[in-house]
Formats: structure tokens, C-alpha cells, sequence
């Protein structure tokens, strides 16, 4: 499909639902495939836009100040993406995996780059990485990706971000996310992910590829955006519990529960445990001094004959 002013909508849209950056795919059928099958020149016709859309799109977004940058799928893309100043890449599952040259190219313009690794084995992402080594940048973040569309909740191994987050731990580490809804994307957050990447359309019932199962429509997508950020300030709280926060403080002085006297007691007296039953009291002493008075053989100060709170006066030791 393609409508420039649907993609503009579609921009306005995503970026009202919280996004941080905007990314197409720059892709080309001519520039990618050599005699394409009809299957695959049908299904390519859906996804490739005309390439001045990048200018227009890129003064778009920064009128709405947002990041817009590409995935490109063929090198003539690199260029112009450079030629409209892009901040950043991002390098499909299916470049990284099979394009060493794409990968060397984007690697050697020492830009901050994202990458999926849906296609790469553990050794062979080790080779993209000394790429970008050999180059001199360092400034990438790993995406972990499941090339499967949609990707079921058994073949996602949210557990390789925490695996990823100890082997590259100069690194960033992400999820590029294909599964249906946004459960995947707020649980990888909540165990290191620092970048979420997540397919995004205004109807899934448009003819189109991106307008899939997985692709959030923009009500989905500010709630995926908004469980982020809600999550990101619970996990960058403080991590000492040597003093509980004010609010559960004032709540605890609330329900303080208080020693209050249950039967008479005389002048002189050690104070006992069954002289008192416990009950939440505005004053009084707190019954968590029992054991400390008993053992220290605290007396009454006075006689009492009446049902109420223990006081400081009414002790000696």
C-alpha cells in the first residue's frame, strides 16, 4: 500500500501513543531481488515505498520531534538515509543474518545502531559484532528477535535478554517483538530490555504485510508505551530497604497496635503478659515493647483499675 498521507498518519498516530522514534524499511524490489518469483514481487510491491517518501517522511517527523530513521535492505539505501542526515540505523533480522557487506557498510558510519538477531546463531552474532568492533563503534544495541510471524509465547525465550545482558554487558539489549499483543514487549522491559521495537499500524485490516496480528493499532500501542515508562521508574527505584518509604511509614504509625491493660493492676507490680490484650490505639506503648519490659522486670507506677492504653508514666523500672 502506498499512500504517503496514510504513512503521515500513521506517523502522527504512533507518536500520540508515546513512541520515542519512528522506523520504516527502505526496500526496493528491483534493488533486492534478481527475477523474483510473482509470490515474492506481489508481497514486495505491498512493503516498498517511492524513495523521495525518506525526505518527506524525515521533515515529518522532525516537525512532530520525533526520530525517524530506516532499516535499509539494500546498500543504494544507506545513501539516502545519509543523505537526509539519519541519527541512528537499525539492521533487519534478515540483513544481519545473510549481508555482511550491508552490515559492514552501516557499521563503518560510526552511528548508533540497532540490530535483530532473529536469524544469527550465537557464533555468528559474534562475527556481526566484531564488524562493528573492526570499525570502531561500539555504539549498537542488540535486539532480541524471533523471526517467526507471529512468533507463539513458547518460542519467544524472553530469557535470552538476560543472557545477552551478561555476555555483552558494555551493550544495550532489546526485544524486536512479533508476538500478538503487548505482553511480551512489557515483560522483556521488566527484565532488562532497554529498546522495544514493535510493529505498528492504524487498522489491521488494511492490505498490507505490516498491517498484521502483531502489529499494534494505536490504542494497543500507547498502552504497550505507557507500561513501559510505568515500569521503567518502578525498576530505577532504590534498592536498599534500610528505611521503608514515608507513605508505608505514616500507614504503619496508623495501625499501631498498643498494650492496653485488661484487669487491675496495683503499684509495684512486674508487668505481665496476660495482664494486656492488643489492640490498634491512637496512644499508648507499643506492644512490640512487651518482651523488652518483661525482661527488664518493669513495675506499674501506680495503681490502675480500668480498661486502657499502658502510658510511659505508668512504668518503672
Amino acid at each position: 500500500m502506498q499512500d504517503l498521507t496514510i504513512a503521515k498518519e500513521s506517523i502522527l498516530a504512533a507518536v500520540e501513543s508515546g513512541v520515542d522514534a519512528v522506523k520504516f524499511q527502505s526496500i526496493q524490489l528491483d534493488k533486492l531481488y534478481l527475477n523474483p518469483s510473482k509470490k515474492t514481487t506481489d508481497f514486495i510491491k505491498k512493503l516498498e515505498f517511492p524513495e523521495f517518501w525518506h525526505n518527506e517522511l524525515n521533515v515529518f517527523c522532525k516537525k512532530l520531534n520525533v526520530t525517524f530513521f530506516s532499516s535499509p535492505t539494500y546498500l543504494d539505501a544507506i545513501r539516502l538515509l545519509e543523505e537526509i542526515k539519519v541519527p541512528i540505523y537499525k539492521i533487519a533480522s534478515a540483513q544481519i543474518g545473510v549481508f555482511p557487506q550491508l552490515v559492514e557498510k552501516v557499521a563503518s558510519l560510526k552511528k548508533p545502531t540497532l540490530f535483530s538477531i532473529g536469524l544469527v546463531n550465537n557464533d555468528e552474532l559474534d562475527k556481526v559484532i566484531n564488524i562493528f568492533y573492526k570499525n570502531d563503534n561500539r555504539k549498537f544495541v542488540i535486539l532480541h528477535c524471533n523471526s517467526i510471524y507471529p512468533t507463539p509465547p513458547n518460542k519467544v525465550n524472553l530469557s535470552m535478554i538476560r543472557y545477552y545482558n551478561q555476555k555483552y554487558p558494555n551493550h544495550f539489549i532489546g526485544f524486536s517483538d512479533h508476538t500478538v499483543g503487548i505482553n511480551m514487549a512489557i515483560a522483556a522491559t521488566s527484565i532488562g530490555a532497554k529498546v522495544i521495537e514493535k510493529h505498528f499500524t492504524l487498522n489491521r485490516n488494511f492490505s498490507s504485510p505490516d498491517s498484521n496480528d502483531f502489529a499494534c493499532e494505536p490504542d494497543e500501542m500507547k498502552k504497550l508505551c505507557n507500561g513501559i515508562r510505568e515500569i521503567d521508574v518502578a525498576i530505577k527505584g532504590k534498592v536498599s530497604r534500610d528505611v521503608i518509604e514515608n507513605e508505608e511509614q505514616q500507614f504503619k504509625s496508623s495501625i499501631s497496635t498498643n498494650l492496653i491493660l485488661n484487669s487491675k493492676v496495683k503499684e509495684g507490680d512486674l508487668i505481665k503478659k496476660n495482664d494486656f490484650i492488643f489492640l490498634r490505639a491512637v496512644r499508648g506503648v507499643n506492644c512490640i515493647e512487651l518482651n523488652n519490659l518483661i525482661k527488664s522486670k518493669a513495675k506499674y507506677s501506680n495503681d490502675i483499675s480500668i480498661k486502657r492504653p499502658l502510658n510511659e508514666s505508668d512504668i518503672f523500672f
